[in-house]
Formats: C-alpha cells, sequence, structure tokens
C-alpha cells in the first residue's frame, strides 16, 4: 500500500483511568493505537467526560492524534479526523433595513449579532434593565424578598441564564452550537479546557455578566443598538406584514423583528394570542427541587475515589417513568444553590444556581414531572401559563409570603407526613415547613413520589435525612409555541421571525443562542428575496 507522509485520526471514548490522568495525551494515544510513542507526532485532547458508572469513575476522552504515518487497519471508535466545520458568513444585506430583536437572552444576543455579520445593525429591545441595576434587584429579592416585576432573575440584561448554573451542554451537533461556544469562550465564560473540550461546559453566575458585558460590547462596536426597560406590547401588523412593535412607551417602526421572549413573558403571549398571530400550548414539566450536602453526591457517585481532583463535584442524571408519566432530574448544579425566580407578586417558582467554582457546598437539582395538555385547565393556548400560575400561588402560600419557600425533608415526602423540621439550606429567603405533596394535582403529585421512591433506590443514600425537596420548580420550559412557518416567520405576521426557548424552539443556552443564529439566517433570506 502507498504511505501518506502523515496521518490524522480521531480517536473516540479513550478511557483513561484516574492513576493515568496526568498522563501525555501522546503517551496515551499510543497505548490506545499500540504504536510506538515515538510515531505520535501530536495528540490533544478535544473532549473530556466524566463516567462514574459501573464502579470506579474514569476518564473519557476524544483525541486528536498525529502519526508520522498511516496504520494499515484503524481500532474500533477511530477514524480519519475530521476537517474544521465552520458556520459560513451570512450573505450581506444592503440599505440599512429597519430590523428589531426583542429580548436579550442568548437567543435575541445570537440573532443580533449574526444579523451584525450580514451589515443589518439591529435595534434590540429589553424589557428589564442592564448591570448594575439588575444586580441590586437581585439583591432585594434574596435578601428582603422584594420583587421587582421588570427586573429580577428572569427579565434583564442576558435573560434568565444570566445567575443560572451557565449550562453550555446540549444534544444538538451543528457549527452554530460550536460557534457559540467559541463567543463565549472568547469574552470570558471560561477557559478553552472548560468551554471548548468538557463534555457539559458551565460558566457559572459569577462569570456569566462580565461575559455578556464583553459580548454587549462588541455589539454595539458592530453597530448593535440597546434600548433597556422597553416592554414590547404587541406587534403592528399590515395587510399580514410586520411594520412595528408597539411599546409600553411608545412604539418603533421596523421591517423585520426576531422575536426572542423569555419563557416567562406571559404578558406578551397573551398579547400576541390577542393579536391573532399563533400562540399554541406545549407541554413542559413540573415539579420541586432536591437539595443535599455535595459530599453526599460525592460518596454516592464516586465511592472512594470522591475529592480526586480530576473529578469535581459530582452531578447526576435520573429518569424513568412512573404512573404514565416521564420523570426526571433537571438542571443540576453542583456547588449550587436554590433561588427564587419569581415574576409576579403572589406566586413563587424556582430554580438553581451555581458559581463557575461550585464550591457552595451544597448539589441541586430538579425532579420534575412531564405536563401534557390533558393537564391543562382548558383548551385555551395560554392554559399552560395558567397552569403555572395556580401552582407558584400556591407555593407561594405555603411558605408564607415573602418568596420563602415551602419545604419537606425528603424522608417525609416519601413516608406521606409532612415536616416539622427543615435541615439548613442556603435557599434565601427562607424555607418553611410544609406538605409538598398537596401543591401538585394528584396525577403529578403521585408520579413524582414515585419516581423519587425509585431514585433513591437506585442511588442508594440519596434519602439521606440531609435532603431537602422545596417547591414549585415550575418554568422549565415555555408553556406556549409562537408558531413559525416554512421560511422561519409567523404565518400571521410575515417578517416576524419568533426565536429561541421562550418562542417554544429551544431548551437551554446553547440551543436557544443556535436557534437565534438560524432565526436571524431566515430573516436575512427573507430580507434578501
Amino acid at each position: 500500500m502507498a504511505y501518506a507522509k502523515t496521518q490524522s485520526l480521531l480517536l473516540r471514548n479513550v478511557v483513561v483511568p484516574l492513576e493515568a490522568v496526568g498522563d501525555d495525551p501522546s503517551a496515551i494515544a499510543a497505548r490506545w493505537l499500540h504504536v510506538k510513542p515515538s510515531r505520535v507526532v501530536e495528540a490533544r485532547v478535544v473532549r473530556r467526560n466524566v463516567d462514574a458508572r459501573r464502579g470506579r469513575p474514569k476518564l473519557v476522552l476524544h483525541l486528536l492524534v498525529e502519526l508520522d504515518s498511516q496504520i494499515e487497519q484503524l481500532p474500533r471508535d477511530a477514524s480519519e479526523a475530521p476537517g474544521p466545520v465552520l458556520l459560513p458568513e451570512p450573505p450581506a444585506v444592503p440599505g440599512g433595513p429597519e430590523v428589531a430583536v426583542v429580548g436579550t437572552g442568548p437567543a435575541g444576543l445570537f440573532a443580533a449579532w449574526r444579523l451584525c455579520r450580514a451589515g443589518i445593525e439591529p435595534l434590540v429591545i429589553e424589557r428589564g434593565p442592564s448591570f448594575p441595576r439588575r444586580h441590586e434587584a437581585v439583591s432585594g429579592l434574596l435578601g428582603r424578598g422584594e420583587l421587582d416585576r421588570e427586573a429580577n432573575f428572569h427579565f434583564g440584561l442576558g435573560g434568565a441564564g444570566t445567575y443560572s448554573d451557565g449550562k453550555l451542554y446540549t444534544r444538538l451537533d451543528r457549527p452554530a452550537v460550536r460557534t457559540v461556544l467559541k463567543i463565549l469562550q472568547r469574552h470570558g465564560a471560561g477557559s478553552a479546557d472548560e468551554i471548548l473540550i468538557d463534555a457539559h461546559p458551565h460558566v457559572g453566575s459569577d462569570r456569566w455578566p462580565p461575559t455578556i458585558e464583553n459580548f454587549i460590547a462588541e455589539l454595539r462596536k458592530a453597530g448593535c443598538r440597546f434600548l433597556f426597560g422597553s416592554l414590547v406590547t404587541g406587534v403592528r401588523i399590515e395587510k399580514g406584514r410586520l411594520t412595528g412593535l408597539k411599546l409600553a412607551d411608545g412604539a418603533v417602526d421596523c421591517r423585520a423583528a426576531v422575536l426572542a421572549p423569555g419563557n416567562s413573558s406571559r404578558d406578551l403571549f397573551a398579547a400576541l394570542h390577542a393579536q391573532g398571530v399563533d400562540v399554541e400550548p406545549k407541554a413542559f414539566a413540573v415539579g420541586v427541587r432536591m437539595t443535599h450536602p455535595q459530599d453526599l453526591i460525592d460518596r454516592i457517585q464516586y465511592g472512594d475515589a470522591a475529592g480526586h481532583p480530576a473529578l469535581g463535584p459530582a452531578t447526576y442524571r435520573l429518569s424513568g417513568r412512573f404512573a404514565g408519566r416521564a420523570v426526571y432530574s433537571f438542571c443540576t448544579c453542583p456547588g449550587g444553590a436554590v433561588i427564587p425566580t419569581p415574576t409576579e407578586p403572589q406566586g413563587l417558582a424556582i430554580n438553581g444556581m451555581s458559581s463557575s467554582a461550585r464550591d457552595s457546598g451544597e448539589a441541586n437539582a430538579g425532579i420534575v414531572v412531564a405536563v401534557g395538555r390533558e393537564d391543562f385547565p382548558s383548551d385555551d393556548p395560554l392554559a399552560g401559563v395558567e397552569l403555572q400560575r395556580e401552582l407558584e400561588r400556591a407555593a407561594f402560600r405555603a411558605g408564607g409570603g415573602g418568596f420563602r419557600a415551602p419545604a419537606q425533608t425528603l424522608l417525609d415526602f416519601l413516608a406521606g407526613r409532612p415536616s416539622s423540621r427543615i435541615p439548613a439550606c442556603r435557599y434565601r429567603p427562607g424555607v418553611e415547613p410544609a406538605d409538598l405533596s398537596t401543591l401538585l394535582p394528584y396525577p403529578l403529585a403521585s408520579a413524582l413520589l414515585r419516581g423519587l421512591a425509585a431514585f433513591c433506590k437506585k442511588m442508594r443514600g440519596l434519602d439521606d435525612p440531609s435532603s431537602v425537596i422545596l417547591g414549585v420548580e415550575t418554568r422549565t420550559s415555555s408553556p406556549v409555541r409562537i408558531r413559525r412557518g416554512p421560511g422561519g416567520a409567523c404565518p400571521a405576521a410575515e417578517g416576524l421571525f419568533p426565536a429561541g426557548e421562550g418562542a417554544g424552539y429551544a431548551g437551554g443556552i446553547s440551543s436557544s443562542a443556535a436557534d437565534g443564529i438560524r432565526q436571524a439566517d431566515a430573516l436575512i433570506a427573507w430580507l434578501l428575496d
């Protein structure tokens, strides 16, 4: 056979025991390929994951390897290294059309970035404030139980992900996702190892604000304009085409817009529905948030290897079907805290967050039950919103007001008895003992009970007396979908392009950002048509 001078390979699923985590990638590649180390010209890690299944934890790597010559037979999980897959530049749009973007979450910001690449200078409209005003409002909610309806964990610069764990993991595998990760890493989201190599990258609530501010600065230089504290209350449509956006304090003209509201933009959903924009009910999930000492989860997941520097704080994923419903863990936050995420005065919703270090000593995760349209109180397109409201108002009452969270030990929940005392947890503004089974409709509470009981058998020790559940987790995803046609625009409003999680087309930071890019491309194509 003819031999090439070198050969580039991608080695997938290279298992590395903890004893060998410090080995040079070239040495690992040589062992995996059964070749002499001198044949490996270069090797680098392009993906890293921790596998804690079936006993002792180990690292699983993908390696990009260059050999000094070809090998005759590639081993299993090896292939020729693919070339770089890059997101192509969009075509330029002449004439400077008036284009708006609604929302500064991931979908909105990356849609604005993509539009700028096409020579468009969009106006980005955000109902909440920028920093530091948003930070001050969040501090007031945590410290004093005071809610600002337009500045909170959902509304303001960066959207709902700003104060979250900042997970960037998505099952999507497309050039747009890689582009998103590279842009975020370049603006301060973390090191290349953390963001571009780790299989489950996260930013952390301490890094998100400066990352977003750096990104905003780049967008401003590209001609992007920002309007904060401006609530979009509807759209202006003439003969089936978008001509502008209605604001609480006026209006803006635009020929086209990317509509990227958060999943809690309930007033905008109602306004669009009233104006004839197609809004459909969408399934989501509700449940509780469970907390434990982080070292408990480390011991359960890692055993004697808990504390090994290559592992970091342990996480977990749980899922199954119980009483005919999917029950699963959601948004697990190692080394984090549970936070209040309401947007209405008499309703409590909660979520989880953590800093980049994940060093609080407490782990938390949503444990949620799938909710279908059969569970909604009516056939109205906004019935899912009303179900969320009912559950959040019940939780607010059970917590005694001030956004204190109703709480119960996991053991008491499984035994069907209310808790009289709650172990210490990091939730602010505080907790109130309650019977959480009464906060969910019976079919949901029953499925949750069965699911948690099964999860405790799967993860021995999960039902430790220190494990606590808090209510309620309701904002897992948007309860509506703003329908879009084959070209990406709303059928009833040509030129209006819904995007991201709030519009019902994504679930998380990276997928929302990728959808924002996709819809910006659809808008560009529409303008050029």
